[in-house]
Parts: structure tokens; C-alpha cells; sequence
């Protein structure tokens, strides 16, 4: 008989999550901008899933044009696979005359989900059930940030953007990679509340003859309002290797530090979870 933390383990391998491959990219069609016929490597992807009766979609794509417009180098694509009423056909008009009304209002690719896949192997796997929800995929193909298309989008772009594709990091050390993760859950703690802590881990180690040290920073900030404590963990990590012939001891060393600082205020109501 599986016990509850072995059950939890195994539910928990199957739910799409950053640091994961990106599931397969399979649009029917491209309603606006050049068709893509999989993720690129080496290029970072954003994938915005919307629908036309959706307000805070249609709220966000101001938003992600100027995203588009500020990151060239990154493909914005929302994908419309949740739309309501009538047959494929219908809604696929549906989606083509909300794009072609607003113009360049929507400033970014638009491809359209007829049988709904990629809802099952994106929203459905992720266990996200509410829109507009954006997933960016790195430049490794993996997973780096799943969330709404606000300011939390435009840091873990950043972020994919400066982490170095994994063909392309140079043999004298890399650029440092950072992932960024997102959790929201709901809490019964009152008030507002935040409070940071950071955590460095270093080791040394020889790999072909060089020695090699990778420094890993994680920096954790936790918010409490209105009910949902929000979790944000930022994993930064630089590698930097010596010339060839240095010695180190074969074996893995390292140190560790950490600083932790917090600050809050409460508003007296109570929170309840939602």
C-alpha cells in the first residue's frame, strides 16, 4: 500500500512545473504573425493562452505587445484553445476577427488550438484552470515560469533571456543562468507581509583537467496578502573555470552562507483563503 508522501511524490512527477521539458507545441493554424512548427532551441518562448471572451486576456495584450516590442529576440505566441460555442469553424472565425479588428493592437503572434491539445498538455498538466496564463520556455526547451502576464512575465523573461543556451556556454566559464519559479497558495495568515532570505553555496571540483567553481545564489521572497501567500524563488548560478592543467582535490568543496531580512505590515482584517 503506497503511503501518503510516496502517493504525494508521484501525483506530484506528473504535473508540468518549471525546470520541466516543455510540452509539444501543435497549433492547428497561425491566425497572425510566421508559423512555428516547434520551439526553437536556443530561443526563448513565451506562451500565452487566451480566449476572446476573456477580459483580463484582452486586458493583457497591450501588455505583451509591448513586451514583443521591447524583447525581438523572444517569440510571443497566444494560443486561443478555450473559446466558447459553435464548431471549430466558428471558432476559429471567432478568434480571426477579434485579432484582424484590432490591428496592431495585438502585437504579437496569435495561433489557434482547434481539438484543444494544447490545453491538455499545457493548462491541464500545469493543474492551471484559469486564463490569461502565460508559460515561458527557455532556451534549454524547459519550462522557466508559469503565471499571469504581469510584472512577475517581464522579470522571468529577463531572466530566460540572460541564462545562456547550454550549446553556447564558453569553455573559460559562463554568463551566470537564472531561473526564476512562482508559487501562489492560499493562507489563513492576516495582513500583509513580506520577507526575503538568500542562501550561497559554492564547490570546486576538476572537469577535464580545469578546475571549476559554481557558485549557486538562491534569493526567496514570500508575500502574504489578501489571503494568498506568494512564493518567489530566484536561483542564480555561475559557473568560472581556470586554466587547463589547475589542480583542485578531484572532489567536490564548497561553503555555504546565508542572510535572510523581512519586513511587514498588518492591516488588522483577517485573511481567508480563496
Amino acid at each position: 500500500m503506497l503511503t501518503t508522501a510516496l502517493l504525494a511524490s508521484i501525483l506530484a512527477a506528473d504535473v508540468l512545473v518549471p525546470g520541466k521539458p516543455a510540452p509539444a507545441f501543435t497549433p492547428e493554424k497561425f491566425i497572425k504573425g510566421t508559423e512555428v512548427k516547434a520551439l526553437e532551441p536556443g530561443k526563448v518562448h513565451v506562451i500565452e493562452f487566451w480566449a476572446t471572451w476573456c477580459p483580463p486576456c484582452v486586458a493583457s495584450m497591450p501588455h505583451l505587445t509591448q513586451l514583443q516590442k521591447d524583447n525581438p529576440d523572444v517569440a510571443i505566441i497566444g494560443v486561443a484553445c478555450f473559446e466558447r460555442g459553435g464548431d471549430a469553424a466558428a471558432k476559429e472565425k471567432r478568434v480571426q476577427d477579434f485579432v484582424d479588428a484590432r490591428g496592431d493592437g495585438v502585437g504579437f503572434a496569435i495561433a489557434y488550438d482547434a481539438d484543444g491539445s494544447m490545453g491538455r498538455d499545457w493548462m491541464t498538466a500545469a493543474k492551471r484552470n484559469g486564463i490569461p496564463c502565460s508559460f515561458v520556455v527557455g532556451k534549454d526547451g524547459k519550462i522557466a515560469f508559469i503565471g499571469s502576464p504581469n510584472q512577475e512575465l517581464d522579470r522571468a523573461i529577463e531572466a530566460a533571456k540572460a541564462k545562456p543556451a547550454p550549446a553556447r556556454e564558453q569553455a573559460g566559464g559562463g554568463a551566470p543562468g537564472v531561473e526564476v519559479t512562482v508559487k501562489e497558495e492560499p493562507t489563513d495568515e492576516t495582513g500583509t507581509s513580506t520577507s526575503t532570505s538568500t542562501e550561497t553555496s559554492s564547490s570546486t571540483r576538476t572537469e577535464n583537467g580545469r578546475s571549476v567553481t559554481e557558485t549557486v545564489t538562491v534569493e526567496t521572497t514570500v508575500e502574504v496578502k489578501d489571503g494568498v501567500r506568494k512564493t518567489t524563488t530566484r536561483r542564480t548560478t555561475s559557473r568560472n573555470q581556470g586554466q587547463a592543467g589547475a589542480k583542485a582535490n578531484g572532489t567536490a568543496s564548497g561553503s555555504s552562507s546565508s542572510g535572510g531580512s523581512s519586513s511587514g505590515s498588518s492591516s488588522g482584517s483577517s485573511g481567508g483563503s480563496r
